[in-house]
């Protein structure tokens, strides 16, 4: 039971670490990040199926390139191992996943303040305040770009930055007080591979 929390705290902790060394130059992370791997026991399923159900990764309060994220997160599912590096070395490396969400949330003072406007957020709604007037925007994303369209009207459209567990942004989604990015992704976030994540001792 030791070894087993043992080995699944080393691993955790070593993908927190990662996701701060995968931020480029300039950008930084003000609030907590958390990893968690749900799987019990940790060590029995990693040598018998080379296998965990769920992998979920959060960081809050990210700054890149001036813009700063609430939170920034990743949801894998059934992650497996490198099954080599595994058995041979005892090292515990991320491999594969079956589907994943990466996840990103900016505030509506976040967006008020980068486009220069008023902005209120709704649920699946967005209002902004152009020439002294209160209209419902319609919110999109293309190319890492999301813009508040109004027609008639011209809004300002905001880049989003490249992020270390966000390699894309396809869909958006408008909470109250907030909106957030997501996409799907089939790939482990690069950041989190490589290098292993933990050791078991023998």
């Amino acid at each position: 039971m030791a070894a087993d929390l043992a080995v699944r705290s080393a691993a955790e902790g070593q993908i927190r670490g990662r996701v701060a060394a995968a931020l480029p130059a300039g950008a930084t992370i003000a609030g907590p990040t958390t990893a968690e791997i749900d799987s019990f026991p940790f060590l029995g399923r990693l040598l018998t199926s080379g296998e965990v159900s769920r992998i979920r990764v959060a960081a809050a309060d990210v700054t890149v390139e001036g813009l700063t994220f609430a939170k920034v997160g990743v949801d894998l599912r059934r992650v497996t191992f490198d099954r080599d590096r595994l058995l041979s070395g005892r090292k515990v490396v991320l491999s594969t996943l079956t589907r994943g969400t990466a996840t990103a949330e900016v505030t509506q003072e976040q967006l008020s303040e980068r486009l220069g406007l008023d902005v209120t957020l709704l649920t699946g709604k967005a209002q902004v305040q152009v020439a002294g007037q209160t209209v419902t925007a319609a919110a999109s994303v293309t190319d890492n770009t999301l813009r508040l369209s109004v027609t008639g009207l011209s809004v300002p459209a905001l880049r989003i930055p490249k992020l270390p567990l966000v390699p894309c942004v396809a869909d958006v989604v408008i909470l109250p007080g907030r909106i957030r990015l997501t996409c799907s992704v089939d790939e482990v976030p690069a950041a989190l591979v490589g290098r292993p994540l933990a050791e078991i001792n023998p």
